[in-house]
């Protein structure tokens, strides 16, 4: 028979890799865009699409 203490730990093991694996994809997907924008600037030599992609961000979360 299954230990109850051993279910209840595998739970936690379980969610924490699952919050590890969704940091890291976040992260994944924040550098890709960083990326993107600095490739962006560099081959137009100005900060325009920073600051654009910044506007974009701020008008999206109001």
């Amino acid at each position: 028979m299954i230990d109850l203490m051993s279910v209840l730990l595998i739970a936690i093991v379980s969610v924490c890799f699952g919050l590890l694996i969704g940091i890291q994809i976040a992260h994944i997907h924040y550098v890709r865009r960083l990326a993107k924008l600095a490739k962006r600037s560099v081959y137009s030599k100005t900060i325009a699409p920073i600051l654009v992609a910044a506007r974009d961000q701020r008008e999206k979360k109001a």
